[in-house]
């Protein structure tokens, strides 16, 4: 009975060397060396722009069916004086597309609050009929950085430099608060796919302005 004994004490105590080596080469042999590390060390966290990568859209400002951002009373108040009725059309990110009148020319500018960027000076009888806004998309959220319009360029007459006869059709991509360096015109005639061309320089210089959204 004794030697019955003693056998199987031996055995037990020869499965756990055997065991606690098998344990011992996984953990420092059998792992690859990636996963090692990262047991001992924790992954260090991603940076923030890499969380959530940037991708770019377009929305769209309609100008054929604004109106003139002023009250009835205002605006007769206006005609009686002679002023001409501003148009006033709903952007985004806070934004209007404002233009107001002067005997030659219409002003295109971009107001928020006490903001105005000028967009463009055209005919009075102008012809565009939307703004396209590149909108960038950061952790779900999404934010106008730059505006695409169309312009033209004229002969002027005797009365006014912006009237006459259309002498060229160009894209303007202007950047918004925070995006001033994004700036350019894309004459339509001669460019092949002029819009994707102004939508890329949008989306190029977002990189080159803010960093994030806020």
């Amino acid at each position: 009975m004794r030697i019955l004994l003693l056998l199987a004490a031996i055995m037990l105590n020869g499965l756990g060397l055997v065991g606690a080596n098998q344990i011992s080469v996984a953990t420092t042999n059998g792992a690859p060396p990636a996963l090692a590390v990262s047991a001992s060390r924790p992954v260090p966290a991603l940076p923030q722009s890499r969380l959530g990568a940037t991708h770019f859209s377009s929305a769209y400002t309609a100008l054929t069916k604004c109106g003139s951002g002023m009250t009835k009373k205002e605006e007769k108040e206006a005609e009686e004086h002679g002023s001409d009725i501003p148009t006033r059309c709903k952007g985004y990110g806070g934004y209007d597309v404002y233009i107001y009148y002067s005997a030659c020319t219409s002003q295109f500018t971009l107001d928020r609050g006490d903001e105005s960027l000028p967009l463009a000076t055209q005919a009075v009888d102008w012809k565009q009929k939307t703004v396209e806004w590149r909108m960038a998309h950061v952790n779900g959220k999404a934010k106008p950085f730059a505006v695409i319009m169309r312009v033209y360029g004229y002969a002027g007459d005797d009365q006014c430099a912006s009237g006459g006869k259309i002498t060229g059709e160009s894209l303007i991509v202007k950047g918004l608060k925070g995006y001033e360096q994004i700036d350019a015109e894309i004459k339509l005639k001669g460019t092949p796919n002029p819009n994707a061309k102004a939508r890329q320089i949008a989306d190029d210089g977002y990189g080159r302005g803010r960093s994030s959204i806020k």
